[in-house]
């Protein structure tokens, strides 16, 4: 089965060694399959830049950069639909590392579209639930109880993932722009609904993925009540790996970056140095 790791992304100029990071760490753990990054806006020099890091890439358009976070969802679809690629993680580009193999815990043959749980309810977490009530309000009660799965980071079969960004570009095109960033919480009210099928979301003991916004040590694990509400057992670094908290390595760490330590570690262990940290 052929296999590949997805992204889009914009400003590769000013994030070469986060793309750097994301391509790198994913080869180390899946020395056999491709690496694809859609360039928005991007340029030749991009496309040298890409071929040079031996990621196979494309140049895609998007006019309003403001709505990036759900533009690119567009792009993503027309991928899937043109490709003969069978299996996908499609993921943030800039904050995410590969730890081990995500394919491995991937049960393709009861499931066809894989995301991992925040380990806190939608209503627990302020930024969510503030997302969710502004561009969607109609269906803001579904999404309470509910834990939030998060949009970042989807693995899954091509056939089961094109519906899945079609409904989801769709829902952010008719939602609220009183926000720009749409895409998680159409993701969470199309789980909400029961949208999905063949969905398995990992919880954070299964050790798939882990985001840090929420589950790692940032500023905001006690202020907003995180290591009180989480499901599950607190993620932690280990050595230079992250972990769950029975030690597991997890196959993903996401947002890593908004925990100073974890991020200054993570560059150290694949010789990544910043010259300059731009964040979108």
């Amino acid at each position: 089965m052929k296999r590949a790791l997805l992204g889009v992304a914009n400003n590769l100029k000013n994030n070469i060694q986060k793309v750097t990071l994301w391509s790198k760490s994913f080869k180390e753990v899946c020395p056999n399959d491709e690496v694809i990054l859609l360039l928005a806006n991007g340029t030749q020099d991009d496309l040298d830049v890409c071929q040079e890091l031996g990621i196979t890439s494309h140049l895609v358009t998007i006019e309003d950069e403001w709505f990036f976070n759900h533009k690119r969802l567009e792009h993503t679809l027309n991928f899937l639909e043109s490709t003969d690629i069978e299996l996908f993680m499609i993921t943030d580009v800039f904050d995410v590392v590969f730890q081990t193999n995500p394919f491995e815990l991937m049960d393709t043959e009861n499931y066809s579209v894989f995301a991992g749980g925040e380990g806190v309810d939608i209503n627990q977490e302020p930024w969510n639930m503030d997302n969710i009530g502004k561009i969607f309000p109609q269906y803001r009660d579904h999404c309470v109880g509910k834990e939030i799965v998060n949009s970042g980071v989807i693995g899954g079969t091509r056939q089961g993932l094109i519906p899945v960004y079609r409904r989801m570009f769709e829902l952010c095109e008719e939602g609220s722009d009183d926000h720009n960033i749409k895409d998680q919480a159409a993701f969470n009210v199309m789980i909400s609904r029961g949208e999905i099928q063949g969905f398995k979301m990992f919880n954070l003991d299964e050790g798939w993925a882990q985001h840090s916004a929420v589950s790692g040590p940032t500023e905001f694990f006690v202020k907003w009540g995180f290591n009180n509400n989480l499901k599950y057992g607190h993620p932690q670094m280990i050595g230079d790996t992250v972990c769950t908290s029975e030690g597991t390595p997890f196959c993903i760490a996401h947002q890593f970056n908004r925990v100073p330590e974890w991020h200054n570690i993570i560059n150290e262990k694949y010789n990544i140095v910043f010259e300059k940290d731009v964040h979108r």
